[in-house]
């Protein structure tokens, strides 16, 4: 793969600030601020915005530049189904790959130091530490099976995904029952079990992920 050009790299940067929650939904996005922060001027940076406004990121306002768009109920209920076949697709492919690898243990260790970062932060009730590692857990998920078009498309609906995690914390039984999950997919993988491990992916897309960003919604505008 090519060497990636200014404007996918500074889309790809905003798209992980969004991811991060550094940039929250219905927020104005301080354009000034941030083409310093990332060290470019204004006009690759207002490209970037309108590329993100395509995906369904950014909403751009007539002359008064762009907010980071808030994601409702109905679209949380459309992207679930293609987030769980994507995760489920993905499952399958790690595996796969696993099996053919020359160095398994590299990738299972990457896996492993992932997952124990989600469950320590879950002990120890950090959240920034839960959510850096998940994230990074399921990207790697679908970077160890090697197919980067599939990575593209998973972190353009991830980051949409993720604007109503941020609403509010996960309570304390979706934590929990987040966190089973992931024993669970850990224990699949660690077997080299494709099926297993992309139905688990998929149900954990499909209700724990589900119910979480619902529920945060829903406790956002009480």
């Amino acid at each position: 793969m090519g060497r990636r050009s200014l404007h996918e790299e500074i889309t790809g940067e905003i798209r992980q600030l969004l991811l991060r929650g550094e940039l929250k939904p219905g927020e104005k996005i301080p354009e000034q601020a941030l083409a310093a922060k990332l060290e470019v001027s204004r006009t690759p940076l207002r490209e970037a915005l309108k590329a993100l406004s395509v995906e369904g990121l950014v909403t751009l306002l007539p002359n008064r530049g762009a907010i980071v768009a808030e994601v409702t109920r109905t679209q949380i209920e459309e992207l679930i189904p293609i987030m769980a076949m994507l995760e489920e697709y993905a499952g399958k492919l790690l595996c796969q790959a696993l099996r053919k690898a020359s160095s398994p243990a590299r990738i299972m260790d990457h896996l492993e130091e992932l997952h124990a970062g989600i469950v320590e932060g879950h002990h120890q009730r950090d959240t920034f530490r839960y959510r850096s590692c998940n994230k990074q857990f399921h990207e790697a998920v679908i970077q160890h099976g090697g197919n980067g078009s599939l990575l593209e498309v998973y972190n353009i609906t991830l980051a949409r995904m993720h604007m109503g995690r941020f609403l509010t914390e996960k309570s304390e039984e979706e934590w929990q029952t987040a966190v089973e999950d992931h024993e669970d997919i850990m224990t699949a993988i660690r077997a080299r079990d494709g099926r297993r491990t992309g139905q688990l992916l998929k149900h954990h897309a499909q209700h724990t992920a589900k119910s979480a960003v619902l529920n945060a919604l829903e406790r956002a505008t009480v």
